[in-house]
């Protein structure tokens, strides 16, 4: 009993001492200690990354980063978020020297990512080797100087998003504007059978909207409207033409399956071409450049309606009449009222005339017997 009492408390100090380690490590590990100077990335003009055997290189161009060998629009937020993690890399936890060691961190030739960055006039500020996550806490990553063998941990779990592909640094999103934005939605589209509908409808308040062709109606249908604005501010690319795309050959644009213009509140007006579906995408060529784009073929599904589906039914017409037993009861109309009826109690509404000629009865017909007409039903019978 006493011995496993040692054991057992042998056992906790020892379980006491890792936890505290760890926590120093932690800790040591989340003190703000960056490697690089951080005033220095104002000034980034030029990232770079390799991963053997692909080669991404982004440039800053009047103010706007753009892929470098197209001159693409690169996502703005990306590439912020990708040099705020190279700047925040930190050199306090070395957990290696040795270069026979740099596989297991990921910062071998097979799977690190180098990353280079320079400034407006070509000097470089930082040459790093992003590697993989930390698999002790799955929260830190390795990397490493370019030129030299030390390698470290720092916090953040950011490997992922250092692209090394153009086309994954590229801005997806095809508009800059918001649904409250749209003012007017014009769309010719034709369905399977080739049969070519087309409207416009027009934006009356921030949830109102009318239709003014085919029709001038007010009785839009609201929320399909507002979906469709909301389908526009989101447009986006899914996927980018490759050189081996061979439904190129079959996009025709100058006949597309579907057009859409959006007019916006500011006065400005985009346009979407959209081919048949091909493999699931309609593709349409970039609103700001000539580079063909692929979407997903839904992102059109809902400007693909037929006017009548845009408008609520109209209102059914009230009644003058009604019909019961057979017979027709007409109200009087109010123009021809006159003088109450002798005996008629006045303030009472009056009892609808019942007129003789509305009365009308259908002689009993034999199965399968032509249609009597009612005037020679009511003659009497030859004797």
């Amino acid at each position: 009993m006493k011995r496993t009492l040692i054991v057992l408390v042998a056992a906790l100090a020892l379980l006491g001492v890792i936890l505290m380690k760890k926590n120093s490590n932690e800790k040591s590990m989340s003190t703000d200690a960056p490697a690089l100077d951080s005033t220095a990335k104002a000034g980034v003009a030029d990232l770079r990354v390799v991963k053997k055997p692909d080669t991404s290189e982004l440039v800053k161009r009047d103010g706007k980063w753009v892929i470098a060998k197209d001159g693409f629009k690169v996502d703005t937020a990306k590439i912020n978020k990708v040099l705020n993690n190279v700047f925040s890399l930190q050199n306090k936890e070395l957990v290696s020297n040795s270069p026979a060691r740099l596989s297991e961190y990921g910062l071998d030739s097979a799977e690190a990512k180098h990353v280079s960055v320079k400034d407006g006039s070509g000097k470089v500020i930082a040459d790093v080797v992003i590697g993989k996550t930390s698999g002790a806490d799955y929260s830190s990553t390795y990397w490493k100087w370019e030129s030299k063998p030390e390698v470290y941990r720092t916090p953040g779990n950011f490997t992922w998003e250092i692209a090394t592909k153009d086309d994954d640094w590229k801005d997806r999103k095809l508009f800059g504007a918001v649904a409250k934005d749209v003012k007017s939605v014009e769309a010719i589209w034709k369905d399977s059978t080739g049969m070519a509908y087309n409207y416009k409808l027009e934006a009356v308040s921030d949830s109102t909207w009318k239709m003014v062709a085919p029709q001038d109606s007010s009785r839009v249908k609201n929320a399909l409207a507002a979906e469709m604005a909301t389908r526009f501010a989101e447009m986006s690319i899914d996927e980018f033409v490759s050189a081996q795309d061979t439904n190129v050959s079959k996009v025709r644009l100058d006949t597309p399956a579907v057009w859409v213009k959006v007019g916006l509140k500011d006065g400005t007006f985009h346009e979407l071409k959209g081919s048949k579906t091909l493999t699931g995408y309609a593709y349409t060529q970039h609103p700001d450049r000539k580079d063909l784009i692929k979407l997903s073929s839904w992102r059109f599904d809902s400007f693909k309606k037929k006017p009548f589906e845009l408008l609520d039914a109209p209102p059914a017409p009230k009644a003058d009449s009604t019909t019961a037993g057979g017979i027709k009861i007409e109200s009087a109309s109010p123009s021809k009222a006159g003088k109450p009826a002798a005996g008629a109690t006045v303030g009472k509404p009056a009892i609808p005339a019942i007129r003789p000629e509305s009365i009308k009865r259908a002689a009993p017909q034999a199965p399968g017997a032509p249609s009597v007409p009612a005037a020679e039903s009511a003659k009497p019978a030859a004797k």
